[in-house]
């Protein structure tokens, strides 16, 4: 007897801004898949119809893989919604257009409330709590041990900055090394902003990552709004030189740096960034220190533009030991770097940004707070 279809991973969000939000999840056959919204209220998922969201490649749906990313666009900021998401299964499409579909699976709304999410706000709010995680290389249980101390209920986003992966060979290791984890104890309605690592770079499936973490631009390394705090992502690239024999001659990095750098030095020039109260960089590779290729790189191309941009705090990964760095004569800004085995959570009040380094005990590591500049 023929399996039914099913969704096997997901949904998790990501990419989340003022107007739109990925989600995505998989399937085991092919199918043709949609996103339905509703008002973000206690209001029956049956009581209405509602809008339906197709992924959609030149004016048609896509309806031929078992992966499916959905892009909900023209949201209101600030604004709570519930979804489902529906996989119709396409089981024959012979060669004059017509198909046969098999059964639909759907997120459940029947015995339990529907799925949610608030997309960020705009200017006026000067408050926001987010978590980061960085350097799992898919020890899924340690993640999870991290997770359950974690209050996402209470978290506006979730960073992952960087080597969640060491070497990416298929998508089943995606999902097995983290992202069931994710998707279990968050990820449905806590949205992720990702951060690329060095290792993430690498393996036969590293090409394909871009799909599974989606962005405005393409590129891994972004600008996120949250009220008035700002969100600076950099991809930090390799840490070796280019030519390293661990690269089997596919790197570029340097030139990518670069041009990384020129996209940096337009947005620190934009009224979205000129005018935050709160700037916050995050990159897995600490260039603030290290005497390796990367580290030297991405201190000479972005350290002087970060200087002038009266930048609150950067935090980083990379090092698997926790550090502090105040800053000094050679870098404006503090950077708090986590470790491998703690998480970091981070709330920004009015008064001052709270970093907080969590083990998987639920104990306190350390603890700062971090005076917030004036705006310029």
């Amino acid at each position: 007897m023929a399996q039914d279809i099913k969704i096997t991973h997901g949904p998790y969000l990501c990419n989340m801004t003022q107007h739109e939000v990925n989600i995505i999840w998989t399937t085991n056959k092919p199918a043709l898949s949609w996103v339905e919204l509703a008002p973000g209220n206690d209001q029956s998922f049956y009581a209405t119809e509602h809008p339906r969201y197709y992924e959609t490649v030149a004016g048609r749906r896509l309806s031929t893989s078992t992966f499916h990313c959905i892009k909900l666009k023209k949201l209101n900021p600030n604004t709570r919604y519930n979804y489902r998401i529906f996989s119709k299964e396409v089981r024959s499409w012979n060669g004059s257009g017509k198909i046969l579909y098999g059964n639909t699976v759907a997120s459940n709304v029947f015995k339990q409330k529907p799925l949610s999410f608030s997309t960020f706000p705009t200017n006026g709010i000067d408050s926001v709590s987010f978590v980061m995680f960085n350097d799992i290389h898919e020890r899924h249980e340690m993640f999870e041990k991290l997770c359950k101390n974690t209050d996402f209920k209470k978290t506006n986003f979730v960073v992952f900055n960087g080597d969640m992966s060491s070497y990416l060979v298929d998508e089943a290791q995606l999902f097995r090394g983290y992202l069931d984890v994710a998707v279990k104890k968050f990820a449905k309605e806590t949205p992720i902003l990702f951060a690329k690592g060095n290792h993430e770079n690498r393996g036969v499936y590293a090409d394909n990552l871009c799909r599974y973490y989606p962005t405005s631009n393409n590129h891994f390394y972004q600008f996120y709004k949250y009220g008035d705090v700002c969100l600076i992502v950099l991809d930090c690239g390799e840490d070796k030189p280019d030519s390293d024999i661990e690269y089997a001659g596919l790197a570029d990095y340097d030139r990518y740096r670069e041009e990384e750098a020129h996209w940096l030095q337009q947005i620190l020039k934009t009224k979205e960034f000129t005018q935050s109260r709160v700037r916050i960089v995050i990159s897995h590779i600490p260039f603030i220190i290290g005497d390796w290729h990367g580290n030297q790189h991405l201190r000479k191309l972005f350290l002087p533009l970060l200087n002038s941009a009266k930048i609150d705090l950067m935090l980083s990964g990379h090092t698997h030991t926790y550090s502090f760095h105040s800053s000094n004569n050679h870098c404006s800004f503090p950077t708090v770097i986590n470790d491998d085995e703690t998480f970091l959570s981070c709330e920004v009040s009015p008064e001052n940004i709270k970093v907080r380094i969590i083990n998987q005990d639920d104990k306190l590591v350390a603890e700062h707070f971090i005076k917030i500049k004036s705006k310029p």
